[in-house]
């Protein structure tokens, strides 16, 4: 196992299965969460039962056999017992160390209540809690809120529904909202984790009806502090990205080693993180990030990029210029210095990009991350985008070849949407309502578009939303403009490229469109496009919302609403 970071929480293999529960909290409204209750598991070793969490009480020697199970009612912290601070308590009413019962969690499980006054276990809202300190309850993320004074006191439970970040508070930037709506610092809730709960969600309003992909973010797989040197030992922003968490970096730049890389990443904060626990792709330094100058922002000689087709250096922006042809070879590495707008190439883009060697080059075929133009490379020149053209750097130009039968136009259909995946994979609120289908930069609405409190991830993108997706992938699929409809609009008016409308989840084909996720009035809130079905196994393709990148995934098929099939 690789080490873990200073100051940071990476979950381990037993928590999986928790994790996928986390995340099935935003993918699947309505999905069914593990009950929680009692639980039985087996013990990995012979183990006494006592009446207090206390290794000298012995009051029932080897009450429970090596192997045999017991059934766990509550877990609770106590004194240290075999490099575990939890204990577990049987359905005897005894203790038992948790060390040795096999739940599958080194820590606390989430299928298990807290005991609450010694041992009988809680009930509530959430997951419950042992408060260290006595708290108020505030009505805000704001330790100067005091609107309920002494609300929970030390020692008593509290049931957390949801965690998120907001304003330092004694050392964290991590809250806690209550069953009772009421917010609370992380630092004195004693979750088990000095971050953030894998088994609790976080909180966040959900991006029920969407109206470039950045071309450096990157999700991160640890929890990571943000620190304002390149140092481990510096802790200034404790726990500042979450596990899983798109963080956009502006440059890399190397460093002390931290856990086996020497490459540090500068996010868009100003702050630096360890590239080890960053997914770029690469394990050195990324043909997609510039490096950073002088420990900072900034890049030096341009930003290096892969091209993913063998390409002539051109002395103009002209594709009937091959002054050196074949100069670029397909995979090798060009460093760009600067872009500007030319002729029209292919794809329907009209960006050049120009090399260390002063060539040009055509953006459509350089892995910048991006359909436009790259945040932090100059322009080369003022040339005004070519007629057609629009500001974003992409132009649909003409659509896929009409289909002359449904199943090509369902194929299509299916192949535009999974390319996205590769080509913007991460969602943008707005893309894909431009003047033309295809993607487009997003944008922020005061509540959607957000990855972390304050922070528009969506203007930092070119990509789609869930109905922009569905614009472009039936566009390519039938060569009509269904335009930048919302999926409140296909709702109230089925467009004319669908002939029928399906009632049943068991009538559902490939190519169908679906609209889900129903919200208070019963109105589908997401649209996402069938691509396979194996008996009653879904499977779909979506832009689901700013934190999940654009997926092929099953479908929750209690959120079906209704759905279209094309003529």
């Amino acid at each position: 196992m690789k080490p873990g970071p200073s100051r940071l929480r990476k979950l381990c293999a037993p928590l999986v299965g928790a994790a996928a529960m986390f995340v099935a909290l935003f993918v699947a409204p309505g999905a069914a969460e593990a009950a929680v209750g009692s639980h039985s598991y087996t013990v990995t070793a012979t183990l006494d039962g006592r009446t207090a969490k206390d290794l000298n009480n012995h009051a029932y020697p080897n009450k429970y056999p090596n192997g045999s199970t017991i059934t766990v009612v509550c877990q609770d912290s106590g004194p240290d017992a075999y490099g575990s601070t939890v204990w577990d308590r049987t359905s005897d009413n005894l203790w038992v160390t948790d060390f040795y019962v096999k739940t599958g969690h080194s820590g606390f499980t989430d299928e298990v209540p807290r005991c609450v006054n010694g041992g009988a276990p809680g009930s509530g809202s959430g997951r419950p809690y042992t408060v260290s300190a006595t708290l108020d309850g505030r009505t805000e993320r704001d330790v100067n809120n005091h609107a309920y004074v002494d609300k929970y006191p030390s020692g008593s439970v509290v049931w957390i529904t949801c965690q998120t970040t907001g304003p330092d508070a004694y050392g964290s930037n991590l809250w806690d909202y209550t069953d009772d709506n009421l917010w609370v610092p992380d630092f004195y809730v004693k979750t088990g984790y000095s971050g953030p709960t894998p088994q609790l969600p976080r909180c966040s309003g959900d991006e029920t009806d969407p109206p470039g992909t950045g071309p450096h973010s990157f999700p991160v797989t640890a929890t990571l502090d943000g620190r304002t040197v390149k140092d481990v030992d510096n802790h200034a922003y404790p726990n500042r990205y979450f596990d899983g968490q798109y963080v956009e970096i502006t440059c890399q730049d190397s460093g002390p080693s931290a856990y086996g890389s020497t490459i540090w990443d500068l996010t868009y904060e100003g702050l630096w993180i360890p590239d080890f626990y960053v997914s770029t792709g690469s394990t050195g330094f990324s043909s997609k990030l510039p490096r950073c100058t002088s420990g900072g922002g900034g890049s030096t000689g341009g930003h290096s990029y892969v091209v993913t087709a063998t390409l002539d250096g051109r002395t103009a922006k002209s594709l009937s210029n091959h002054a050196y042809p074949d100069k670029y070879p397909s995979g090798s590495t060009v460093t760009i210095t600067c872009q500007a707008y030319g002729e029209f190439t292919y794809g329907g883009s009209a960006i050049w990009d120009k090399t260390t060697d002063g060539l040009w080059v055509v953006d459509y075929y350089v892995k910048t991350g991006t359909d436009g133009f790259v945040a932090g490379l100059p322009r080369c020149d003022n040339t005004p985008p070519p007629a057609g053209g629009d500001p974003s750097g992409w132009d649909p130009g003409s659509p896929a070849p009409p289909s002359s039968t449904h199943q090509e136009k369902v194929n299509a259909a299916i192949a535009a949407a999974r390319a996205e995946i590769t080509n913007h994979p991460l969602y943008a609120w707005g893309g894909g309502h431009g003047a033309h289908p295809g993607p487009t930069r997003g944008f922020c609405d005061g509540i959607n578009g957000y990855d972390t409190p304050g922070h528009c991830a969506a203007s930092l993108r070119i990509g789609f939303d869930c109905s922009g997706l569905m614009r472009w992938a039936f566009y390519q699929g039938t060569s009509v403009d269904i335009g930048p409809v919302t999926t409140y609009d296909l709702y109230n008016h089925r467009p004319s490229i669908f002939a029928y409308t399906i009632h049943r989840v068991s009538d559902l084909q490939p190519g169908d469109l679906i609209l889900s996720r129903p919200d208070s009035s019963g109105r589908p809130a997401h649209t996402v496009i069938v691509s396979k079905v194996s008996g009653s196994s879904i499977t779909i393709i979506e832009a689901p919302r700013t934190t999940i990148p654009l997926r092929e995934t099953a479908f929750p098929t209690d959120t079906f609403v209704v759905g279209y099939r094309l003529a």
